[in-house]
C-alpha cells in the first residue's frame, strides 16, 4: 500500500509554517538564500491552497524536477523550478523564467492533470506519469507509459512525497536529511510494477 492520501495535508499558511518549508527547501538545495527560500515556501503554500494540493506533493514533484534550482534547464529545453516547457508555460499564462510565476504553473498543471484522473486507479501515479510524458503519452499506453525515465520518475515522486509527508511534522528538529534513492526506499513501500501488475506499463495494443 502507497501512503498517499487524497486529501490535502497542507502545513499552516502562517510565518511557522512558511518557516518550515523554509528550511526543507534550504536543505534541498543549500544554495538558496534564506529570503528566497521563505519567498518560495511561501508561495509553496499559496498555490497549495488555490491549486487544492498537498503542499508536500507540491514541494516532492518540484524535488525531483530541479532540486529546487530557480534557473534549472534540462537538455530538452525544460525551465525552472517545475522544468515547464517554453510552449506549456504559455498555455498556463506564466514567465517560466520568474521562479514564483514558474511554481504557480507547475501547481496549477499538477493539479489539472490529478483531476483529469480523479477516476482512475493509481490517480496519482498516472499524474505524476503525464507531468513528465505528457498526457498524451499516458492515453496512448492506457497507463504509466513503457518508458525507464518516466517509470524512474513516478517512483521518485512517490517516495519523495512520502518521505516530506513523514518528516515534515517534526521539522523543527535540525536533523533533516533528504534522501538518497535507497535510502527513500526504506521510508515507504512502494509497489514495484512486479508486485503491482495494475501499475506495469501498458503494452500498446496491436
Amino acid at each position: 500500500m502507497l501512503c498517499l492520501s487524497c486529501t490535502p495535508a497542507r502545513a499552516d499558511e502562517s510565518t511557522g509554517g512558511v518557516a518550515i518549508y523554509a528550511k526543507v527547501l534550504r536543505h534541498i538545495n543549500p544554495h538558496l538564500q534564506i529570503g528566497q527560500s521563505r519567498n518560495l515556501a511561501q508561495h509553496v503554500l499559496l498555490n497549495a491552497t488555490r491549486w487544492n494540493l498537498d503542499a508536500n506533493l507540491l514541494v516532492a514533484l518540484v524535488t525531483v524536477e530541479s532540486r529546487w534550482r530557480p534557473a534549472a534547464r534540462s537538455r530538452v529545453g525544460a525551465l525552472g523550478l517545475g522544468q515547464l516547457m517554453p510552449r506549456t508555460a504559455r498555455t498556463l499564462g506564466v514567465n517560466p523564467h520568474n521562479a514564483n510565476q514558474n511554481l504557480a504553473g507547475c501547481a496549477h498543471y499538477l493539479s489539472g492533470l490529478i483531476s483529469k484522473y480523479v477516476n482512475r486507479p493509481h490517480q496519482f501515479q498516472l499524474a505524476f506519469a503525464a507531468y513528465n510524458a505528457g498526457p498524451k503519452a499516458v492515453a496512448r499506453y492506457h497507463g504509466i507509459p513503457p518508458y525507464s525515465e518516466t517509470q524512474h520518475y513516478v517512483v521518485r515522486v512517490t517516495r519523495m512525497w512520502n518521505h516530506l509527508t513523514k518528516i515534515v511534522p517534526s521539522i523543527a528538529s535540525d536533523v533533516f536529511i533528504v534522501p538518497t534513492q535507497s535510502a527513500a526506499a526504506a521510508v515507504v513501500p512502494v509497489p514495484s510494477t512486479a508486485s503491482d501488475p495494475s501499475l506495469q506499463p501498458a503494452v500498446p495494443k496491436t
